[in-house]
This record gives structure tokens, C-alpha cells and sequence, in this order.
């Protein structure tokens, strides 16, 4: 180990004298709604970026990765519309970069038949998968898919 050498991180009596100053001139101004900024730009940053692990998907010119929050998002978008209920949450299951099935939770109106609603759904996700991932890389299929109701409510779920 090489001991450290102090001098190289001196400052010279200008430039401490210029940061004493730069800091006296920061301080000096207080934004006096920083505070409601500060949450605002931190709340809509939080939004705005999404950790997302990719999966592969193919493409026309070839393989690609995308990002598995992209894929949630076209399902949802694909079977919100679905009569009778509202999906709760959408997950995919991920192995090796590869998506090898998806779990779909929803709230279902009362006297919805169930088994056509699931399967309505399960049909629904295959197209987005396939369209999404390519025909190729989406090796999901009904078997794969689970369909969990999670929630029975008497009003249209998607209204409330």
C-alpha cells in the first residue's frame, strides 16, 4: 500500500478563499418552500424511474432485452379492458433473462363466470407475450399462466 500524500489535496489560499465565499453565497439564499420541492422532485422522480431486470425478447433484426416492467405494462393494457373484472397485479416469472410464465391476479364482479373470464385472460396474455416477445421467445403458455381471483366485489371493479 502506498501511504497517501496529503499535499495533493491542498487548496491554495485563492481557491479556499473562492469556496468560503461560494458557500457563504449558498447559504445565504433559502428557498422558502425548498422543502415541498424537495418531496415534489423526489415523489416524481421515484415515479419516473422504474428498475426494471430485462428479458429477451426477439425482435425483426434479432434478439433484444427488454424490460420486464415493459411487459407489465402491455398486459395490463391488454386485459384491463376485459369486462367483469380489474387486474390487481401482473408478474412475470423470470428465469435467466427469460420469461417462463406470469402470474395474473384480478377482482372479479359478482356473478362473473369465472373459467371463461380466466380463460378469456390466459388467452388475452399469450398475444401480448407473443407480440411483445416475439413468437420465438415466448414459450408461455396456458399451463404456465396463472389466473388468481382475488377479490369478488358487487359493483363493476373497475369503477371502484
Amino acid at each position: 500500500m502506498s501511504q497517501r500524500d496529503d499535499r495533493t489535496h491542498e487548496v491554495e489560499p485563492e481557491g479556499q478563499a473562492l469556496l468560503r465565499t461560494a458557500a457563504a453565497d449558498l447559504r445565504s439564499h433559502v428557498e422558502p418552500r425548498w422543502v415541498e420541492v424537495a418531496d415534489a422532485l423526489t415523489s416524481r422522480t421515484l415515479r419516473a424511474s422504474r428498475p426494471s431486470p430485462p428479458v429477451w425478447a426477439q425482435a425483426p433484426s434479432g434478439p433484444v432485452r427488454v424490460a420486464e416492467q415493459v411487459v407489465v405494462t402491455y398486459l395490463r393494457d391488454r386485459l384491463n379492458p376485459v369486462a367483469g373484472c380489474e387486474v390487481h397485479n401482473v408478474r412475470l416469472e423470470v428465469r435467466e433473462e427469460r420469461c417462463t410464465g406470469v402470474v395474473i391476479v384480478v377482482v372479479a364482479q359478482f356473478g362473473q363466470r369465472l373459467i371463461p373470464l380466466a380463460d378469456d385472460l390466459r388467452t388475452r396474455a399469450e398475444s401480448v407475450l407473443a407480440e411483445v416477445l416475439g413468437q420465438d421467445m415466448a414459450p408461455v403458455t396456458v399451463t404456465q399462466m396463472h389466473v388468481h381471483v382475488a377479490d369478488v366485489t358487487p359493483g363493476d371493479p373497475s369503477l371502484e
